[in-house]
């Protein structure tokens, strides 16, 4: 089988375009991915309201700001 000229250019616009937008899916795939994880690490604490991230896996933190120990998670300090 013989490819023209055209054919030839049509086929590696095409390779281009495909490998274009499997990159771009790739990409906001792993970037979506790294937010959720990035949002299950953050923390609010529950006396001075300081906002921090924290990657271990207890369900209660200690606040860098107040030294508070503060539950992790939407728990309501209330109920």
């Amino acid at each position: 089988m013989e490819l023209t000229l055209t054919e030839f250019v049509g086929l590696a616009l095409g390779g281009s375009l495909a490998l274009v937008l499997f990159t771009a899916l790739l990409s906001r795939f792993f970037h979506a991915r790294g937010q959720r994880q990035a949002l299950a690490r953050r923390v609010i604490c529950r006396l001075c309201l300081h906002a921090f991230e924290n990657s271990s896996h207890g369900s209660t933190v200690e606040c860098p700001a107040c030294r508070a120990t503060t539950h992790r998670g939407r728990r309501s300090s209330l109920g």
